[in-house]
């Protein structure tokens, strides 16, 4: 998928859930004002329990799932690892409830201590990498991830820590696998066992304050990656700003 399709995509995405999250209560109004139902005692009941109980989530999971698949496919466009579409799904599954979270702040009763509390580290992880792949590498011939092979590992190794600790903190990924086997045992059984994980990502403190270090470093890995990857163009582009028009070079 082009650069240029895959952020009109991801534009129609977040236009889908901003409408669905902040508009629709609005249209379910009108509806229910021009039915006329309000005349007939209990009328308006099944009318509301469809647009909110069935539509408005309908639309914010298609909303998610638009993302979920245009940045599948733009990974798999660039021919990057298919690890990273695993690493984008946990991040994906660990980051859902935050935009929801942030749709009640229309309502006014979201406090800035909630958003903090409840903003995990896999949400800023995916808004980074969504935005990185954006990058039109096709058109300038670069690579993905860029061509220095230290710089590629700490990229994957930050990328792989933000994936372990997704896993570690959403419990979706301890009910899923229970809930699609049958077996809910399983789910008790990973969930027992994502507290010791979150201890050892987090080494011991039960913060994120390593995690944010190491996003951090992710963050300054993919901007590094963007750079010339030719020492000699390298030094040259940043030397230009400091060379006088009509200077020997």
């Amino acid at each position: 998928m082009f650069a240029g399709r895959y952020l009109w995509w991801m534009l129609i995405a977040i236009a889908i859930f901003l409408f669905f999250t902040m508009c629709f209560d609005y249209v379910t109004w009108l509806t229910v004002v021009s039915s006329g139902c309000a005349h007939v005692a209990g009328s308006c009941g099944p009318i509301i329990v469809t647009m909110t109980g069935s539509m408005k989530p309908s639309g914010v999971y298609l909303a998610g799932a638009i993302i979920l698949v245009v940045t599948l496919a733009r990974v798999h466009y660039l021919s990057m690892n298919w690890a990273w579409g695993v690493v984008v799904a946990i991040w994906f599954v660990a980051s859902a409830p935050f935009p929801l979270l942030l749709a009640s702040g229309w309502t006014g009763q979201l406090k800035p201590e909630t958003v903090l509390d409840g903003l995990p580290v896999a949400f800023l992880f995916l808004v980074v990498f969504c935005a990185y792949i954006g990058w039109a590498f096709e058109d300038s011939g670069a690579r993905p991830l860029g061509a220095w092979r230290a710089l590629r590992m700490i990229i994957r190794f930050s990328a792989v820590y933000g994936a372990l600790l997704a896993l570690s903190e959403a419990p979706a990924f301890a009910t899923i696998p229970g809930r699609l086997l049958g077996d809910m045992r399983l789910s008790a059984s990973i969930a027992a066992l994502q507290p010791g994980l979150n201890d050892l990502l987090t080494l011991g403190r039960g913060r994120d304050t390593f995690a944010y270090v190491v996003f951090a470093v992710f963050v300054a890995g993919l901007a590094a990656s963007l750079l010339p990857q030719n020492l000699a163009e390298l030094k040259a582009r940043f030397a230009q700003p400091f060379t006088l028009r009509g200077s020997r070079q």
